[in-house]
């Protein structure tokens, strides 16, 4: 395997444990749900959903330079 497909492996590894410990901190909070105020489950999915939103336009951007 060349260097530059090595790297891009790598990455996505990176990405995909990444994620595996999103899914882990969404299960946790969602064990936790009745503890959570609605205010504060609010603000969690405003965050999250401002995190997605800026995510998808700079992938956008990414796929635009290709």
């Amino acid at each position: 395997m060349d260097d530059e497909t090595v790297k891009h492996l790598w990455a996505l590894r990176k990405v995909n444990e990444t994620l595996v410990e999103g899914l882990k901190t969404a299960i946790l909070v969602f064990e936790k749900i009745e503890e959570l105020t609605p205010e504060r489950r609010e603000s969690m999915i405003e965050s999250l959903k401002g995190l997605v939103s800026q995510s998808e336009i700079i992938y956008a951007e990414a796929r635009i330079k290709h």
